[in-house]
């Protein structure tokens, strides 16, 4: 739909460093835990949609389009409980945790913030009893923002460029550069693939239906085209933070290593 208007943003996203950079079990971790929440909030955006285009309100009443109620309970079923690995429903956020347990993650912060968020405490200071990186909050407050005020065409248009159509170009980057072992790490794998195969034939159709129905005169349009720019760079904005952490985590190996290279000369 707009594709001259995020085709730079796109190919950045596609081509970006992270994908190539992450090479150690360390680094995918550091990657899987702040990825978290954008597996976590994703749903927000989703749960928007679907209580604005079916009837989730009693008493009951048909929606007002059926084809958009339908697309968008498709993508809730793929999403909030799909197959995992073991052939048992899950949604894929609970797929997601499985898959970092396969690699040794820590899910501490993302529980501290959730605990946080339940009780009833403000977004800010769930992130704060969290200590997450400015990137990941960045983030998160910018898709809850859009989720919870923006226009109806606002949020289709960041579901659609900056998750539905951005994924599987990301997670197969992620496959072909890592080459990741389905027997040693099934679930990450299996999430990695069931996204692809899930946003790339099925929801990615669905969600830029929705939208495209959602336009209806040039002021949409242009609210639209500029929430799925924000969206992409948002995603930019978390791999470039991802990246710096990475690339400071192992200066200070490096560091470390100089550091301890004389006395391993002296002993020696």
């Amino acid at each position: 739909m707009f594709d001259k208007e995020v085709a730079e943003l796109q190919r950045k996203l596609v081509d970006h460093e992270l994908y190539s950079y992450i090479r150690t079990p360390a680094h995918l971790r550091v990657f899987m835990e702040a990825h978290l929440f954008a597996v976590w909030d994703f749903m927000s955006l989703a749960k928007r949609l679907q209580r604005e285009l079916t009837t989730i309100t009693l008493p009951w009443f048909p929606p007002q389009d059926p084809s958009k109620a339908r697309f968008i309970n498709e993508i809730i079923l793929g999403e909030e409980t799909d197959f995992g690995v073991d052939g048992k429903p899950a949604s894929h956020l609970e797929m997601y945790l499985a898959a970092m347990k396969d690699m040794s993650c820590s899910s501490v912060a993302f529980e501290t913030f959730s605990v946080s968020l339940r009780r009833g405490e403000t977004l800010d200071a769930s992130f704060e009893q969290a200590a997450l990186p400015k990137y990941v909050r960045d983030f998160v407050r910018s898709t809850l923002s859009v989720a919870l005020e923006g226009r109806l065409e606002e949020v289709a248009s960041s579901f659609f460029y900056g998750r539905e159509d951005s994924i599987p170009n990301m997670f197969q980057a992620l496959l072909d550069r890592w080459g990741l072992d389905q027997g040693k790490v099934p679930r990450l794998v299996h999430y990695l693939t069931r996204h692809i195969e899930l946003d790339g034939e099925d929801h990615g159709p669905a969600a830029q239906k929705i939208l495209s129905d959602l336009i209806r005169d040039d002021a949409s349009r242009d609210r639209a085209i500029h929430t799925a720019r924000m969206a992409i760079s948002m995603r930019l904005h978390l791999w470039d933070g991802i990246l710096r952490d990475l690339k400071a985590q192992d200066g200070m190996s490096s560091e470390h290593a100089a550091a301890d290279a004389p006395r391993s000369a002296a002993v020696l």
